[in-house]
C-alpha cells in the first residue's frame, strides 16, 4: 500500500456579504474599492505576462541567451525540483529583481545556479523595454516584496499553463503526422494531384472547414432535391432525416390531428392524392371531387372531409396554390422510413456550386471524391495550436490573492478582512461572507488556510478560501500525476486510447497488493444527455450496477419529467416542454433559438453606418447563463460519482474517453445537434472527479469509447440490427440479440466499460 500522503490545495468559494449593522451604500462602497484593486491585479498580471512573454527565447526579439532567466522564471520547478513552494517563490521573485536592477547581482551568488545564468540575467537587463514595460515596472517597485512575489507566481503560472498546452500540441501534432503518412499509404489512389485538385475547389467555394455541409458526389448526381443539409431534421424510423419544412408540418398534423380512427392516418395521404388528380385531370369542383371520391371509396366519405379541412390550415397552404403551383401533387413528404429520402428538399446554393465544378472532371478523379473527403476530414490539416491569451478581468479574469498577513478571519462570525495594496500593516477592509456550508466534507478548524481569492461574477464579490488538505492513502502505487502524463505525453491521439489502456493496465496492477482480478474494485461511470448509470466491479466480477438520479440544473429527479412512454399519462412531475428549466434539450434549445435572433439583429446593426447600441441584443448575459447552467450540472454530477465511490471504497474510476469527439462550427449545425452538444461537458466532469478522487485515495483512468452503447455487456457482441437497437434505446432498455441479454441501456454501458478496462472486450479502433 501507498503511504505517501499527497497534499493538495482546494479552493471553497463563498459569496460576500454586509456586516451586521452596515448599510447598503457603505457595502457597495466598499465593494468597489475591492473590484478596483481585483482590476488593477489583472492588469498587472497581463503586462508582467506580456514582458515575460517579450523575453521567451523562441521569440523574435531574444534568443538563446535568455533561455537560462526564461527556465528558472517560468519553470523553477522543473530546474530545481528539491526547492519547496515558499522558497521558489522567493528565488524566482530574486531572479526577477536581479534581472530589472532592483537588487545586485551578488545575491545570486550561490543559489545552484548554472554557470550561464549571470550572462542571462544580464542579457534582460540590457534588453529594450516598451513605454508599457518601464510603466509596469515602475509602479510594481512601487509595492512590498509580497505583492510582486504573488505577482510574479500567478504571472509564471498563467504562462506555464500556456506551455503546456503547447507541449502537448507538438506531441499530437507528431502523432498526427504519423496516422496522416500511414493512411495516404494505405490509399496510394488518392494521389497528391487529387488532393491538390479538390482542395482548390473548396477554396474556390470559400469553405475550410474540414466536414464542409455539401452534398456528396454521389448524392447529387441522384437529381433529385434530397439535400442531406438543408431543411428540417426531423426523426424517420431509427434515423434523423432532414425535410422540407412542408414535410415537418405534415409530420406534425399527423401526430397531432385527432383522427376518428387510427387507420385514417394510414389511408390520408393515398385519398388526398386521388381527390387531388380528380381535381386537376377532370377540372370539377371541390364538391364534385369529393363525391367521385366518395363513390369509389364509400369509407372515406364519413372522415376524410374533415381531415382535408385540417390538413390545409395546419400546413399553411391552399387548395389551389396546391393545383396550380405542384400540379396536384401533395408537396412533401408522406412516408418518413429508414430509406425514404425527401423529394421536396433543394439542395443549397454550395451544393449546386459544388456540382458545377466537379462535372467536367474526369471519372477517375470523381471516383476518389468519397475517399478524399473522408481525408479532409481526418487530415486536411493538423491539431490546432493553443493560442496564448493574456488574462483580463472581464473575459480571463485572474483572482486577486491576498497571502498571509494580508487577510483575517472570523469563521464562527462570518467575517472577513483583507488588507489592500494602499492599506498601512494592520488596516483592513471588512466584508462579511456566506456561512461555511454545514454538509462540507472539511470544517474551517481543521483547514489550514493558505490564501484567500477574490474574484467577481458579474458585479458580485466572491471570496475563494484555499486550503490544504491531506490525501488518503491509496491501494494503487501508480499516481494519478503519473497516469495523466501517460495519457497526454506518450498517447496524446484518439487514435491511441487502447494503447493507453494496454500501457496503464500494466502499471495500474503492477504495485496492486493482492490479487487484482478478485479485489481491485472499480467504478464505471456511463454519463449520457437523459441519464447515467455506475456499475460496481470487485475485480472481474460484477457487484451491482445502479442509475444516477437525472440531472437538472440544480435538482435531481429519479425519473425525467416528460410522458410516459406506455400509457401517454403524464407523471407527477411532469412540466409542458415550453416551460422547462434547469439543463434540458428544451430549456437549451430556447436559449439557442434567442442567441440566434440577437445574433442576427447585431449582424443587422453592424451593417448600418450609424454607430447604435446592440442594447437587449447584447449576448453576453445569455452566455453567461448557459456557462453557469452547464457548471452546475458538471458539480451535481460528479457530486454523485464520487458519493458513489466513497459508499462502495472503490479504488479505480473508469470513464469514456471523448478525445476523439469534436464539435464542428456551431454556426454550421442544425438545432437538436445544438441541444445535444451543450451536454458534452463530460471531460469537465472527468477532470472535477478526478481532483475529489485523488484527495480519497482514489485513481481515474479513461477507456475507448466507441460504440460501448451498442455492445452487450455479457457476450460481447456488438448488434447489428440497428433498428431494433434504436428502438429499445429510445425506450432507454437494451436487449441482446443473440444472448437476449435484457437491461436498462446506461446499465448495460456501464458493465460495458469495466470489462473494456479489463481487455475482455475489445471495441472498434477510433476512425
Amino acid at each position: 500500500m501507498s503511504r505517501t500522503k499527497y497534499r493538495e490545495e482546494r479552493t471553497l468559494a463563498r459569496g460576500l456579504r454586509r456586516l451586521p449593522g452596515e448599510d447598503r451604500i457603505s457595502f457597495r462602497q466598499n465593494v468597489a474599492r475591492l473590484r478596483g484593486h481585483f482590476e488593477q491585479f489583472n492588469v498587472d498580471v497581463s503586462e508582467l505576462c506580456q514582458w515575460l512573454m517579450g523575453l521567451r527565447p523562441e521569440g523574435k526579439k531574444c534568443g538563446d541567451e535568455t533561455r537560462p532567466f526564461w527556465e528558472s522564471v517560468i519553470g523553477l520547478e522543473k530546474t530545481m525540483p528539491d526547492v519547496d513552494e515558499g522558497q521558489s517563490d522567493r528565488l524566482r521573485l530574486t531572479v526577477f529583481e536581479a534581472a530589472v536592477g532592483w537588487e545586485q547581482e551578488s545575491t545570486l551568488i550561490g543559489k545552484s545556479f548554472p554557470t550561464s545564468f549571470m550572462d542571462s540575467v544580464r542579457a534582460v537587463a540590457a534588453h529594450p523595454r516598451t513605454p508599457t514595460a518601464a510603466r509596469m515596472l515602475s509602479r510594481l517597485e512601487k509595492m512590498s516584496r509580497p505583492h510582486r512575489m504573488i505577482l510574479l507566481k500567478v504571472a509564471a503560472e498563467w504562462i506555464a499553463k500556456y506551455l503546456t498546452g503547447l507541449e502537448g500540441w507538438k506531441r499530437r501534432q507528431e502523432e498526427w503526422n504519423k496516422e496522416k503518412s500511414e493512411w495516404e499509404k494505405e490509399h496510394p489512389e488518392l494521389t497528391e494531384d487529387i488532393r491538390r485538385m479538390y482542395n482548390d475547389i473548396f477554396k474556390e467555394l470559400g469553405i475550410e472547414i474540414k466536414a464542409p455541409r455539401i452534398c456528396s458526389w454521389e448524392r447529387l448526381t441522384q437529381m433529385r432535391d434530397n439535400c442531406e443539409y438543408a431543411g428540417e431534421r426531423i426523426p424517420c424510423g431509427n434515423k434523423w432525416k432532414n425535410h422540407s419544412a412542408l414535410c415537418k408540418k405534415y409530420k406534425d398534423f399527423l401526430g397531432t390531428y385527432k383522427w376518428k380512427q387510427n387507420n385514417h392516418k394510414r389511408f390520408f395521404a393515398e385519398n388526398a392524392q386521388r381527390y387531388l388528380a380528380v381535381r386537376m385531370n377532370e377540372r370539377l369542383s371541390k364538391r364534385q371531387a369529393l363525391e367521385k371520391l366518395w363513390k369509389e371509396f364509400p369509407k372515406a366519405k364519413w372522415w376524410f372531409e374533415d381531415a382535408w379541412e385540417g390538413y390545409l390550415p395546419a400546413m399553411e397552404i391552399n387548395e389551389e396554390t396546391i393545383l396550380t403551383r405542384y400540379g396536384g401533387r401533395i408537396p412533401h413528404c408522406t412516408r418518413f422510413g429508414d430509406k425514404d429520402d425527401c423529394c421536396w428538399n433543394p439542395h443549397t446554393a454550395d451544393c449546386g456550386k459544388y456540382r458545377e465544378l466537379l462535372e467536367n472532371l474526369p471519372q477517375s478523379y470523381l471516383d476518389q471524391e468519397k475517399l478524399y473527403r473522408e481525408w479532409r476530414r481526418e487530415y486536411l490539416s493538423g491539431p490546432r495550436k493553443p493560442i496564448f491569451r493574456y488574462p483580463s478581468c472581464r473575459t480571463l479574469p485572474v483572482p486577486k490573492i491576498f497571502g498571509k498577513g494580508f487577510y483575517a478571519i472570523e469563521f464562527d462570525k462570518c467575517v472577513l478582512r483583507l488588507r489592500l495594496d494602499d492599506m498601512a500593516e494592520g488596516e483592513y477592509l471588512s466584508f462579511g461572507f456566506k456561512p461555511w456550508p454545514a454538509d462540507y466534507d472539511v470544517l474551517p478548524d481543521s483547514a489550514e488556510i493558505t490564501s484567500v481569492q477574490v474574484h467577481f461574477v458579474g458585479t458580485r464579490a466572491r471570496a475563494g478560501f484555499r486550503f490544504r488538505i491531506g490525501h488518503k492513502p491509496s491501494r494503487i502505487r501508480i499516481s494519478q500525476d503519473e497516469i495523466d502524463a501517460l495519457r497526454s505525453r506518450e498517447f496524446p491521439r484518439a487514435a491511441q486510447d487502447q494503447k493507453f489502456l494496454d500501457a496503464v493496465r500494466v502499471r495500474l496492477l503492477a504495485g496492486f497488493p493482492g490479487d487484482p482480478k478478485r479485489e481491485l474494485r472499480i467504478l464505471a461511470v456511463d454519463l449520457g444527455d437523459r441519464g447515467a448509470s455506475v456499475g460496481l466491479f470487485a475485480g472481474k466480477e460484477l457487484l451491482e450496477s445502479k442509475p444516477l438520479k437525472i440531472i437538472k440544473m440544480d435538482k435531481l429527479y429519479d425519473r425525467m419529467p416528460e410522458v410516459d412512454q406506455e400509457g401517454g399519462k403524464k407523471s407527477e412531475n411532469y412540466v409542458e416542454p415550453g416551460k422547462r428549466k434547469g439543463l434540458d434539450k428544451d430549456h437549451v434549445g430556447r436559449h439557442l433559438k434567442s442567441w440566434a435572433e440577437g445574433a442576427g439583429v447585431i449582424a443587422q446593426k453592424r451593417e448600418g453606418t450609424d454607430a447604435v447600441g446592440l442594447g437587449t441584443y447584447d449576448m453576453r448575459r445569455l452566455s453567461l447563463h448557459i456557462r453557469w447552467m452547464i457548471r452546475d450540472w458538471v458539480r451535481l454530477n460528479v457530486s454523485q460519482v464520487i458519493t458513489e465511490a466513497e459508499r462502495a471504497g472503490v479504488d479505480l474510476i473508469v470513464f469514456e474517453s471523448l478525445r476523439g469527439f469534436s464539435a464542428p462550427g456551431y454556426d454550421k449545425l442544425d438545432q437538436e445537434k445544438k441541444r445535444r452538444l451543450a451536454f458534452f461537458a463530460y471531460g469537465r466532469i472527468r477532470r472535477k472527479a478526478t481532483e475529489k478522487a485523488v484527495e480519497r485515495g482514489m485513481r481515474v483512468v479513461t477507456v475507448p469509447y466507441r460504440d460501448s452503447s451498442q455492445i452487450c455487456s455479457v457476450c460481447g457482441k456488438k448488434q447489428e440490427n440497428r433498428g431494433r437497437w434504436n428502438k429499445n434505446k429510445r425506450g432507454r432498455q437494451f436487449d441482446c440479440e443473440y444472448c437476449g441479454f435484457k437491461a436498462n441501456s446506461d446499465d448495460n454501458a456501464a458493465r460495458v466499460l469495466g470489462r473494456v478496462f479489463w481487455g475482455d472486450i475489445q471495441l472498434p479502433a477510433q476512425k
